[in-house]
């Protein structure tokens, strides 16, 4: 009880009691280590429990409890053997079966939930979380029709306690969605039929219904249901396609296009307010009916003032035909008002801001193109004529931006903000700006912002808000400033937000089942599998497993980077305060006295005094399992199991590169790295060299490390990187100074070139050249100020 109640320090008097009179009671013991780990003496609990499980090793108590602690700790394989020898012992422990049930379903071992879920269910058949958490175990196990069995058997029996109309509606739902993937849409269909009275989800019936009918190949009624939910709702992407469907029609098959238009034409007569219906022409005509379609569009856009007019439309320049017509569109639309106020077509004079916003979705036109200074030009012209409206001061920020400008973009979106500073969007974005010219203290406290006055502990709290972008933002910036220490701090907070989504899972496996919330459960559990595919959490991975390298690499050559410590600073921290901030007030609080994790390392030492390759291998194995088809998954592995002399694996990267893309601009310098490790490496066994060796003859032939430079600005800053990490810096510096180069023009944007610019002082090139190169790509972005 004290346990459950999270009274550890009580328990912990209660059991030193008892062991007063039995210091050798097994059981007592493995409970004393369970409070003391709680109260965060985890060595010697653990070592308490050891203890007891010695004494008596066939305690189920005893395992129990090991098995909560390792629950607690988030090692669940761990856990899991816990409470199978707890079991043993007491096989008909209903506490323990639950849990480990709970722990199977974490760990993906379907079929061990389900024989744990079985027993359960027989225990207490008219207990509702028994039974439903054995439909879903058979449901994620693939066995449909067994979940199907389990239900139909207990959704009318004598359940206690009994399900209210929602519950009964959700498991309703759920039940249908079973037969539907066990493939049988007629039955589907006709308990469908049964259900409705006891459905308080209609939108989700209706969209059943739909479904099944066109499944059923039923295409006229199916027809007729998506109908009725285009009505509820016309905006829907979904509702749409299946219409289609219902017609015969596929909207990405080149041959049905024609008809596909003639559909939504019809839609649209039908849903006249529909902006995706306005749209969808759009994506699917050429030539004059595009002409038209767009037209169409961008005038009611600009006579309704819709910013976001140039997103919606932005996928369409994929097709540069598109994107070239849309853009003269716009300028034909600024040409009729400011020499008529109003479009050819039109007898009536537009609004006045009808050409602000021509103007503003011209800038964005022009800045999509590379063309920096007119759409400087025409985003100062949309300014003038409305200097109190938001939007073109965030275009005129980007633009600043896509052009080198980064002060000015600062400065530029905190104007933006000072006009509303109640915008949390507007604050998010000036405190991007601000950490991409690296103003971390000031980030932060305007990031403060969004932390409640009387929070205790306002950094932890910034930390809890799981804020991805702005812990890769922080920690780019500390990488920048050369700051690795408090760079990895940062890329690991936002490494743990995605723990955090894993591992909270383990409370919906017993939460959802309780409530009934089944469908929704099942999504979060297909969800969770692919929650690392983010690319916020594989950019902070690959950025933090290269600045171990970068540790790595300074450690072996006798150049240790030193932890920078922090500025203290004795004032406290406001909303209102300075941005230099003392420790202790920053980051607990006017009279706060407990130490939270995010105060213990404020400098990031543990992650810089740590193995360092180890760490990079950690990171570089799970990218492998969770961002296999992505190319510089493999890249990074390559880097760190080159540095740790496996050279197979590195073959293995090398290989799975390939596969991925042949022509990957980084393969050649790869392969040529992975030569020369192999003779200049004594140590590895030369009977082994030669199976290597033969496999990259077969796989490559012969390689030149400037394979593509000549034509490709990618293979240009791969070969550096490479003649880099070969000592070859003046052979680096000889390609990076023609990076900014007419050559080089179909791929050289800013960020390439001022990845170009760190790799040439990185190569150790002197300041003429530097200075050179520094002009030669001024000559590219003229009012760039970052070279």
């Amino acid at each position: 009880k004290l346990y459950e109640a999270s009274q550890y320090k009580k328990g912990l008097k209660v059991s030193e009691q008892i062991l007063k009179k039995f210091p050798d009671h097994g059981e007592t013991l493995s409970v004393k280590g369970m409070f003391l780990a709680h109260l965060e003496r985890k060595e010697e609990g653990y070592e308490l429990m050891e203890r007891g499980l010695k004494i008596n090793p066939q305690s189920s108590i005893s395992w129990h409890v090991y098995g909560l602690v390792c629950r607690s700790d988030k090692k669940y394989v761990q856990a899991i053997k816990c409470y199978e020898e707890a079991l043993k012992a007491d096989s008909e422990n209903m506490h323990i079966l639950r849990e480990v049930a709970s722990l199977y379903v974490q760990m993906r071992q379907y079929s061990k939930a389900v024989e744990c879920r079985e027993k359960l269910t027989a225990m207490n058949p008219f207990f509702p979380s028994f039974w439903l958490g054995l439909a879903t175990a058979h449901h994620m196990n693939g066995r449909y029709d067994l979940a199907i069995k389990v239900i139909s058997a207990h959704e009318l029996g004598n359940n206690q306690p009994p399900l209210d109309k929602y519950m009964i509606s959700e498991l309703s739902l759920y039940k249908n969605w079973l037969i539907e993937l066990n493939g049988d849409y007629q039955q589907a269909l006709e308990h469908l039929k049964e259900i409705r009275p006891q459905i308080v989800d209609i939108t989700g019936w209706k969209e059943k219904k739909a479904r099944l009918l066109l499944k059923a190949d039923r295409k006229e009624a199916a027809a007729t249901a998506f109908q009725d939910l285009l009505e509820r709702n016309s905006e829907n992407d979904d509702y749409i396609t299946g219409y289609m469907e219902c017609n015969g029609l596929d909207m990405k098959c080149d041959e049905d296009q024609d008809a596909v238009l003639e559909v939504i034409g019809t839609l649209q007569q039908q849903f006249p307010s529909s902006n995706r219906l306005r749209f969808l022409p759009l994506m699917y005509s050429t030539g004059d009916n595009f002409a038209v379609a767009a037209e169409s569009l961008a005038k009611y856009a600009l006579r309704k003032g819709i910013p976001s007019l140039f997103s919606s439309v932005r996928v369409l320049y994929a097709d540069k035909t598109k994107g070239a017509a849309l853009g003269t569109l716009i300028e034909s639309c600024a040409t009729q008002i400011r020499d008529t106020k109003r479009f050819s077509d039109s007898t009536d004079d537009e609004p006045a801001a009808v050409l602000l916003w021509c103007n503003y979705y011209l800038a964005q036109h022009y800045d999509y193109y590379g063309d920096h200074e007119r759409a400087l030009t025409l985003i100062e012209e949309a300014i003038r004529s409305s200097p109190k409206t938001i939007e073109p001061y965030m275009i005129k920020a980007r633009i600043l931006k896509h052009a080198g400008d980064f002060r000015g973009a600062r400065d530029t979106m905190d104007y933006a903000r000072q006009q509303d500073v109640g915008d949390r969007y507007l604050t998010t974005k000036f405190i991007k700006y601000m950490l991409r010219v690296d103003e971390v203290d000031e980030a932060e406290k305007t990031y403060l912002l969004f932390v409640n006055e009387d929070a205790p502990h306002k950094i932890q709290e910034i930390v809890n808000m799981q804020a991805t972008w702005y812990m890769n933002e922080r920690g780019h910036a500390y990488r920048r400033m050369g700051d690795i220490g408090r760079a990895l701090k940062h890329y690991h907070q936002a490494i743990s937000v995605f723990d955090t989504y894993q591992d909270d899972q383990y409370d919906f496996h017993q939460y959802s089942v309780r409530k009934v919330t089944l469908r929704s459960y099942i999504d979060i559990l297909e969800w969770e599998a692919t929650v690392y595919e983010n690319p916020a959490y594989q950019t902070a991975a690959r950025a933090a497993a290269e600045c171990y390298l970068e540790l790595a690499d300074r450690k072996a050559s006798c150049n240790t980077f030193v932890p920078i410590e922090i500025e203290k600073d004795d004032k406290p921290l406001t909303r209102n305060g300075s941005a230099q901030q003392g420790q202790q007030n920053l980051a607990a609080g006017v009279g706060e006295t407990k130490v939270y994790d995010v105060e213990k390392d404020p400098n990031g030492t543990k992650f810089v005094e740590s193995d360092n390759l180890a760490e990079a291998l950690k990171l570089a194995e799970h990218l492998e399992s969770v961002a296999a088809s992505n190319p510089d998954t493999h890249v990074l592995a390559f880097e760190v199991h080159l540095r740790m002399q496996k050279y197979f694996l590195v073959l293995k990267a090398i290989n799975a590169l390939k596969a991925i893309d042949a022509t990957h601009p980084a393969l050649p310098s790869m392969v040529v790295r992975l030569s020369q490790a192999l003779d200049t490496d004594e140590s590895f066994a030369a009977a082994l060299k030669v199976p290597l060796r033969a496999q990259l003859a077969k796989s490559f032939g012969a390689v030149d490390i400037t394979t593509g430079t000549a034509e490709s600005i990618d293979s240009v800053l791969a070969a550096a990187k490479s003649m880099l990490a070969m000592g070859n810096g003046d052979q680096a510096a000889a390609l990076l100074v023609q990076t900014p180069e007419a050559k080089y023009a179909e791929g050289r944007t800013l960020l390439k070139l001022l990845e170009a610019k760190r790799l040439l002082a990185k190569s150790g090139a002197d300041e003429s050249t530097q200075a050179a190169f520094g002009a030669t790509a001024k000559t590219v972005f003229p009012l760039a100020t970052c070279f």
